[in-house]
């Protein structure tokens, strides 16, 4: 009997494996002439990068998505598996953006896991 319950408690808890959400929020500063590249992803993420500063970002993608993102605005993506996504600060001035990303995988930023 005790095995029956073990095997029954275990079959229940087999759909959750795989489920695993990552989900960050992090407040990002991109210097001057630099850029943060989100690395092809493995798993569809939905990106929200809220841009804190005055100045715009470009985005550089193959995805056909807008090409900046407006001083003081959002920008909301799905991001599709293996998609990759480049913000660049083109400005003179340091811009800062809040980035919240989940998906099922995490996603490299500058080649290091965001977590």
């Amino acid at each position: 009997m005790k095995n029956i319950i073990l095997f029954l408690s275990l079959a229940f808890m087999q759909p959750n494996v795989g489920n695993h959400r990552v989900d960050v929020w992090k407040t990002i500063t991109i210097a001057p002439n630099e850029s943060i590249t989100i690395n092809k992803v493995k798993a569809p993420a939905t990106i929200e990068i809220e841009n804190l500063s005055d100045e715009k970002i470009a985005l550089v993608s193959e995805l056909k998505i807008p090409s900046e993102v407006l001083g003081k605005s959002e920008f909301k993506y799905r991001l599709p598996k293996k998609s990759s996504l480049k913000l660049e600060n083109r400005n003179t001035k340091p811009v800062s953006i809040y980035l919240h990303y989940y998906s099922s995988q995490p996603i490299i930023i500058n080649n290091k896991e965001l977590r």
